[in-house]
């Protein structure tokens, strides 16, 4: 494979302002006012105007997460910075939503950290590909099911004070650890998966042969 090496500012090539990337950006600005909720509604279960306001917040970075690629696509604002930049404020969000169950509803601290060393990985990787290899990672179904995992289980830990408090339709909803687990399994598909993916790559690139004409592969990378 040829190896193309790329400069950090080649990123800033392309348009910066793009409604997709102002979405992207948007949830990590609502960071400061879900930690301001959350903190109210942990030390008060009894205040549902915050326990709603956080609730708020967090469906409005899943749905923003949402829209930022389906508005990329639709208004043909698809980016090489856009393409990095909604996944490092993914890793922001995600990190911070987690780090707020664990501090205030117990979330395992050992799954945030390892999800904190994943995302590191992938960070890394991230850069590595495009500085080094000249190559666009690709993400996988398993980093996308991990996002919503991270969110299903953020509102759900918030919740439990709530269903302590009032009741829970379901006996299950009392054990949101379950949220927990699911996300280290997902977590750690995703890492078996990217390892096989880009192993040879990253090690091995004189043994990779890009074809541009192969879907297939440029569903796993794409040359930059």
């Amino acid at each position: 494979m040829q190896i193309e090496e790329k400069k950090a500012k080649d990123l800033f090539q392309d348009r910066i302002f793009t409604l997709s990337n102002f979405l992207s950006v948007f949830r990590v600005l609502l960071l400061p006012f879900f930690f301001q909720s959350t903190y109210a509604y942990a030390h008060d279960p009894a205040n549902l105007r915050a326990f709603s306001a956080s609730i708020f917040y967090a469906l409005a970075a899943v749905v923003s997460d949402y829209l930022d690629g389906l508005f990329a696509r639709l208004l043909n604002q698809e980016t090489t910075l856009g393409r990095y930049l909604d996944p490092v404020c993914d890793k922001l969000v995600t990190l911070g939503g987690l780090f707020v169950v664990t501090i205030h509803f117990d979330f395992p601290s050992w799954i945030l950290m390892t999800y904190f060393v994943r995302e590191i990985l992938g960070v890394w990787l991230g850069g590595y590909l495009y500085l080094k290899r000249g190559l666009q990672g690709r993400p996988n179904w398993w980093g996308k099911f991990g996002v919503g995992i991270v969110a299903v289980s953020v509102i759900w830990y918030m919740s439990l004070p709530y269903f302590l408090q009032f009741g829970a339709p379901y006996d299950f909803l009392l054990h949101p650890v379950i949220s927990a687990y699911v996300l280290l399994f997902v977590l750690t598909a995703g890492v078996v998966a990217y390892v096989v993916r880009y192993w040879n790559i990253v090690f091995h690139p004189e043994a990779i042969e890009l074809d541009p004409e192969n879907k297939k592969q440029a569903k796993k990378y794409q040359k930059i």
